[in-house]
């Protein structure tokens, strides 16, 4: 993924306040919008790569776009800020207690001294997600920001697929991220699935997915997967997979906004859960 600028010539740094800004930030690179809240309009978005491999590394480099991106050092009307990470959880409500939720996510993940643990709900399941972030992100976000949302990639990924869905069939969300890809499999209300598998190429992605469609019962023909995340819609990875699968989609924003010319430059689906970020806010 290149490095993306787009800035609307509506865009004016002195009514920020009347502005929300996403960001999203990841291994897989630092990405932010501006949505006009009174026209529903986005007028700003941007996405840098990063050539990082330790969330460790994460701090410095986002003080550095931080340095750079005058932007980000407005004041706005509400903040909401997307971690990515592979390093989570799914626990049921009942289990949600602090002490708890620290347990698990020492047992399901290595967790280093640098970072600490968060707990997320999932909008309309009965669930909490356990995950980890380095903690000099979080100091430097409450250094920069009065007020803000944070929250785990997988909420706006959950709450675009559900958007989406058919409810009458099963739903396997396949979103690629910079090194994994990960798996939401929902049935009606149900969910089955929420996992993140390493990958390198597309025999290890088939693999991945057809077994858990074999396990899942899920129907060549009847069922459907929707794909989002880093990949092209042309690409081998789904071209290989309609061979196997005849329902395929790709993740959409949501309905009732203004994109302006966003979208001239990257394909929909790729930036989907920073885009609807807003909806979760």
């Amino acid at each position: 993924m290149h490095d993306i600028n787009i800035v609307e010539d509506s865009f004016d740094l002195k009514h920020t306040t009347e502005y929300h800004l996403s960001i999203q930030v990841g291994l897989d690179g630092f990405s932010f919008c501006i949505l006009d809240v009174h026209r529903n309009k986005f007028i700003v978005f941007r996405h840098l790569p990063l050539m990082i491999g330790r969330p460790q590394f994460l701090p410095k480099k986002i003080e550095a776009i931080f340095d750079e991106e005058e932007i980000l050092n407005a004041t706005y009307k509400s903040i909401s800020v997307s971690y990515s990470t592979h390093k989570s959880t799914l626990i049921p409500k009942a289990y949600s207690e602090p002490d708890y939720a620290a347990k698990v996510a020492t047992i399901t993940n290595e967790i280093s001294r640098n970072e600490d643990v968060l707990t997320n709900d999932l909008p309309g399941f009965n669930y909490q997600l356990i995950y980890c972030y380095p903690k000099d992100m979080m100091a430097l976000l409450n250094r920069k920001f009065t007020e803000f949302q944070f929250r785990h990639k997988s909420i706006p990924l959950l709450t675009s697929v559900l958007n989406q869905r058919d409810e009458k069939k099963h739903t396997l969300l396949i979103n690629f991220e910079k090194k994994y890809i990960r798996m939401i499999a929902l049935k009606g209300p149900q969910m089955l699935l929420y996992n993140s598998f390493y990958f390198k190429n597309e025999s290890d992605f088939l693999f991945y997915t057809l077994n858990i469609c074999y396990n899942l019962h899920f129907s060549a023909e009847r069922d459907e997967i929707i794909i989002g995340g880093f990949v092209a819609d042309d690409s081998a990875y789904i071209r290989q997979l309609r061979k196997y699968i005849s329902n395929i989609q790709f993740l959409k924003p949501l309905v009732g906004f203004n994109y302006g010319n966003i979208f001239d430059k990257v394909q929909k689906h790729q930036f989907v859960s920073l885009l609807n970020s807003h909806s979760c806010v």
